[in-house]
């Protein structure tokens, strides 16, 4: 009996014993995987999202969550991670399981191909069934254009489209997008801000309907949608698929700057075809119109463009083609459906149409509401009582496309004479297009500069000191039209030279350094083809060592005018500012041109006029722009 007993522990310890020997894949294959250098394989960091770190590996993934590693040590050691999914593959390929390869199937696959293992056959059903749902046949990297109101999206937002074999140009919106995005929770603005910038926030990448963000984008924000067809082939789709099944609920540090959507994207890509490198061109900042420019600029990957205009850009292309009588006519029928109209039949469809146009974006903007649905329905119900054929022309896209507009990052350098000495100036923008800059590809009207950075040696001191640092100056003139009547606004906040002397009174002659905050708002009227002008009211602070009281506010009516001449751009800018430590208002004059050139390049001047009072200094700059 105690013989039996015996046999019995000791077939017991050896079925315990099993799974752990098992689980140990043979060192060969170890040593194999080390002999490829498989754990440092560019591939295999890519899957992972290894970065260059100060780890013991010297490496280290910007993934956070630990579902994501099979290694206890899998975030910081690419090698151990690479070991134990080769144990697990191993093992279940005894075992006959299929966890490993549903759970990870871009790198397991990855892992057998260089190994030269075979496949474990067996199926991962939802695996299956979620890729036949979205059954792609094509790539497609969407661009929606900057929305000013979001500071997430000032610079646009990137994502990927998977169409479906079966879809045509008219059915995409039933396919699937591929979004990449901070999950924030804060509605106060400068801690969103502070997150963004320092990657406080998650970021999870989720796969939705292409409605939705058509709803979103170009229904609710009025942003243009760019949509770039790739030509990934089945193969490398296949792969995206296995790599974003794995990046389900997975979280990454997001910054808006650098590690964001765009940034994210390109990822993706460079996984469905390996060889691509196109995040080596960000290794500082990604902004989303960079991005696509490097996308189209890649050999063999882009297959075509198509432009979905936005649901504001339709309706004011169908004010452009009506007469006056026909807009407002509809603009009274959005009101009051059932109106007579005295019109002629195609005069009266174009303002029924345009009725419905601008009745469904004030639907589609404030929310539901049980009278404009009512509004909407007998709109139709008219409109297709009438036999007069349709009057809607489809807007035509913009000369250029976002991804062939000017590069987001400037450098200047320039020679002028300021308080009664000439100095030499070099300026660095990271990001992003000021008012000046060559409109084509970017949304009229708008201005934003992060980090705009100018330093100075005049012959006076001859010593190299910091102009000005503006860590985010924005303007927002967007002109009103017979539909719309939107706030035009500005704001801007960082370092700068003020003219004023040691007292801190105003100076024509010497200045110093204040920290400074300023914003307003007003409207801003189309006069004329390419010339817009704007009225705000403006309110600024200022501190510094040298003010009075160590700082002063201020405000003031802010009046200028944009011309557009096509390769020449004027502004003509005048400020006045009734200052806490002034008796009289100081008033302020800028005239600015710039001229594009070739290759990137431009030329501006500028011509001011500063004057407090009976003191008074004028100013000129002469410098040359560079775009990379």
């Amino acid at each position: 009996m105690f013989s039996k007993l015996l046999r019995g522990l000791i077939l017991a310890g050896s079925l315990l014993l099993l799974p752990t020997a098992q689980a140990s894949a043979p060192p060969p294959l170890h040593e194999k995987a080390d002999t490829l250098g498989l754990a440092e394989d560019p591939y295999w960091l890519l899957l992972l999202r290894y970065e260059s770190a100060h780890t013991a590996s010297g490496w280290m993934s910007d993934a956070l969550s630990a579902s994501f590693f099979l290694s206890n040590e899998g975030r910081v050691n690419p090698r151990q991670e690479l070991h134990a999914l080769l144990d697990q593959l191993h093992a279940e390929a005894v075992a006959g399981s299929d966890a490993i390869p549903c759970r990870f199937p871009a790198r397991s696959a990855w892992l057998r191909t260089r190994l030269g293992l075979p496949s474990s056959g067996a199926a991962c059903p939802l695996l299956t069934e979620w890729k036949k749902a979205i059954n792609p046949a094509q790539a497609t990297l969407v661009f929606a254009s900057d929305y000013l109101n979001s500071p997430s999206s000032m610079f646009g937002h990137t994502f990927l489209r998977l169409d479906a074999a079966e879809q045509t140009e008219d059915t995409r919106l039933l396919a699937y997008a591929v979004n990449y995005a901070a999950n924030a929770g804060d509605s106060n603005p400068l801690s969103f801000a502070w997150k963004g910038l320092t990657g406080g926030y998650p970021g999870v990448f989720s796969l939705m309907p292409y409605y939705d963000k058509v709803k979103e984008y170009s229904d609710l924000e009025n942003r243009d949608l760019w949509e770039y067809q790739l030509t990934f082939t089945p193969a490398e789709l296949d792969r995206l698929l296995d790599h974003l099944w794995e990046l389900r609920n997975i979280e990454f540090p997001y910054y808006f700057l650098t590690r964001n959507c765009s940034y994210q994207l390109l990822s993706l890509m460079e996984v469905a075809r390996p060889g691509l490198h196109l995040r080596d061109a960000f290794p500082l900042q990604a902004i989303p119109t960079d991005t696509v420019r490097r996308v189209v600029q890649e050999p063999s990957l882009m297959r075509k463009l198509v432009y979905r205009p936005a649901a504001e850009r339709r309706l004011l292309q169908d004010a452009r083609d009506n007469d006056g009588v026909v807009n407002r006519t509809a603009r009274a029928l959005a009101r009051q459906p059932d109106l007579a109209t005295g019109l002629p039949p195609e005069q009266e469809a174009a303002a029924l149409e345009t009725a419905y146009d601008y009745l469904y974006y004030l639907f589609m903007s404030s929310g539901p509401d049980t009278q404009t649905r009512s509004n909407l329905r007998q709109l139709l119900v008219r409109r297709s009582a009438n036999p007069a054929p349709g009057q809607r022309a489809t807007p035509e896209a913009p000369g250029t496309d976002p991804a062939n507009g000017h590069p987001t990052a400037r450098l200047a350098l320039g020679a002028g004479q300021a308080r009664d000495a000439g100095y030499l100036t070099l300026r660095l923008r990271p990001a992003y297009h000021d008012l000046l800059d060559s409109p084509a590809g970017y949304r009229h009207g708008a201005h934003i500069d992060f980090l705009d950075m100018e330093v100075r040696v005049d012959e006076e001191r001859q010593s190299l000191r910091l102009e000005r640092l503006a860590l985010v100056d924005i303007d927002s003139l967007a002109s009103w039209d017979v539909f719309f009547r939107p706030w035009s606004w500005f704001f801007g906040a960082g370092y700068r030279q003020a003219a004023i002397d040691s007292q801190g009174r105003f100076s024509s002659t010497t200045s110093h350094g204040v920290t400074y905050a300023e914003g307003g708002a007003g409207a801003t009227l189309n006069l004329a083809e390419g010339l817009d002008c704007y009225g705000l009211v403006a309110l600024t602070t200022e501190a510094g060592a040298e003010l009075e009281k160590g700082g002063r506010a201020g405000a003031g009516p802010r009046l200028g005018c944009l011309l557009n001449l096509g390769q020449v751009r004027v502004k003509l800018q005048g400020d006045s500012r009734y200052l806490t430590d002034l008796e009289k208002p100081e008033h302020r004059a800028l005239l600015e041109t710039q001229l594009d050139l070739k290759g990137q390049n431009a030329l501006r001047l500028q011509l001011g006029h500063l004057e407090a009072g009976r003191q008074q200094r004028g100013f000129g700059e002469a410098s040359w722009i560079h775009y990379f």
